[in-house]
């Protein structure tokens, strides 16, 4: 076998492999990725849900221009907002948005991860985040910090401030046990790095029992984005993967400069 050959049919497997990742398994993905300034009522994108977004009343959810960003996080298409607080007696002030998928979690001695993006916007009301089962992840009402919060108004908060206009990654990992489950919540940990040693909030106090739906929910003035459920810290904290044509080329180039020398 010619040299060239050999280095081609070395580089390549390698090559392929350099963009390859094993981060454990991705459950559900949406990234808004809906015309800018639709509602998002009935949009049914991103991958392995059991059914649309549909809502049992409240504020309107449209979808953004623009995506929400944190660092290296994989990101696509728009966000989802909701208009400004309402008074009560100017109409609806509450937006609640379910989605299911398709397989319940929440067996004893399993895991799972969620993480989304979240930004607080000029004139946002008194609380907002995501419900995954009883769980509350966000902003509790008149809360200065972000946290976790069960049925019974039980929070636990971090040191994370609520910064209008900043956006901030959430991961919460939950450990499912006989009695109380183990809640971890990271925020703004590093997308593509290590899943962080110690939590910024950890909650032990609550059975979250069957999880089989993610709820959109806040008193207008929010952006959420990135929602992802998956089985491990990567697969929930994805960066792009290098670019395979580069590759490509680079072990073509090996190859020809290995095969002008052999000429030499």
């Amino acid at each position: 076998m010619r040299s060239d050959q050999w280095t081609l049919r070395f580089l390549l497997p390698c090559v392929c492999a350099a963009g390859m990742t094993h981060a454990g398994t991705l459950y559900e993905y949406d990234g808004f990725n809906y015309p800018s300034g639709s509602s998002l009522f009935l949009q049914n994108g991103g991958s392995r849900w059991s059914g649309a977004w549909g809502t049992p009343g409240g504020l309107d959810a449209t979808i953004a221009s623009t995506t929400l960003a944190d660092g290296d996080l994989a990101v696509s298409g728009g966000a989802v907002s909701t208009s400004g607080f309402q008074p009560p007696n100017q109409g609806a002030s509450v937006a609640t948005w379910d989605r299911f998928w398709g397989t319940p979690l929440g067996a004893d001695n399993t895991t799972a991860y969620f993480s989304f993006l979240f930004r607080p916007d000029p004139g946002f009301g008194f609380y907002g985040g995501l419900n995954f089962g009883n769980v509350f992840v966000g902003l509790s009402g008149n809360q200065a910090f972000y946290g976790l919060e069960g049925p019974t108004n039980d929070v636990n908060l971090s040191s994370v401030p609520v910064v209008v206009g900043q956006t901030v990654l959430f991961v919460l990992r939950a450990d499912f046990l006989p009695g109380n489950d183990r809640l971890s919540l990271y925020l703004n940990p590093a997308p593509g790095q290590s899943e962080p040693a110690v939590p910024d909030v950890l909650k032990t106090d609550l059975d979250v029992g069957t999880v089989d739906s993610v709820t959109i929910n806040n008193y207008g003035g929010f952006t959420t984005d990135e929602i992802r459920i998956g089985s491990s810290f990567d697969a929930v904290t994805p960066v792009p993967e290098p670019a395979y044509g580069v590759g490509v080329a680079f072990a073509f180039a090996v190859a020809l400069r290995m095969r002008a020398r052999a000429r030499a």
